[in-house]
Parts: C-alpha cells; sequence; structure tokens
C-alpha cells in the first residue's frame, strides 16, 4: 500500500472548521494504511497501540483522525478524503512549543 507524507502546507490546507466528532463510525478502515507508515515517518513517536481519542471533521472535505502517540502533545494525524473515500495522507502533528525535548526513557 502506498503512503503519502503531508507536508506542513498540504496539512494545513486540509485544516478548516473543525468540528470534534464525539461519536459514530470511521468513514472508512484507514488500520491497513497506518500499518503502511513508514517508520522514520514517526519520528520518536511511537503510535502502535492505536489509541485514537479525538477526531476532527472539516466541513464535507476532511477527518482528521489522531493516533495518540506515548508523548503528550504527539499524534499522528490520518487524513481522510470523505469526497473520494479514501486516506488523502498522513502528518506528525506535534503541538509542544518548539525546542520541546522529549522526556528521558
Amino acid at each position: 500500500m502506498q503512503t503519502r507524507k503531508l507536508t506542513d502546507e498540504e496539512f494545513k490546507a486540509t485544516q478548516f472548521a473543525p468540528l470534534r466528532v464525539e461519536n459514530g463510525a470511521p468513514p472508512l478502515d484507514f488500520w491497513q494504511y497506518v500499518e503502511a507508515i513508514p517508520a522514520e515517518d514517526f519520528g520518536v513517536a511511537d503510535c502502535r497501540d492505536g489509541n485514537v481519542t479525538h477526531v476532527y471533521r472539516m466541513g464535507d472535505d476532511y477527518e482528521h483522525v489522531l493516533i495518540n502517540s506515548q508523548y503528550q502533545g504527539v499524534a499522528m494525524v490520518i487524513v481522510v478524503d470523505l469526497k473520494a473515500g479514501k486516506v488523502f495522507g498522513h502528518y506528525l502533528l506535534d503541538l509542544n512549543p518548539p525546542g520541546t525535548e522529549e522526556p528521558d526513557a
């Protein structure tokens, strides 16, 4: 399966009018895509537990599924293209201030 690591610009272009999805079924099964993401795209983040706590709908166009990592504020975002019915790409989201170092193991 081919994956697509989104650039900052590509990811930001899919962010508009976010509305948190509180319940419901995912628009498609994206886990096979997640398994195909190259390890280097995760950096130091480990999202293998598959813990999804936040999903945001961007109008009728995209859905952002955040898969938590072991670090607070760091998640792999799977961007689902709702109109095409497929995964658009992925983006490692780090909400921590620039220069924040990961804690010692």
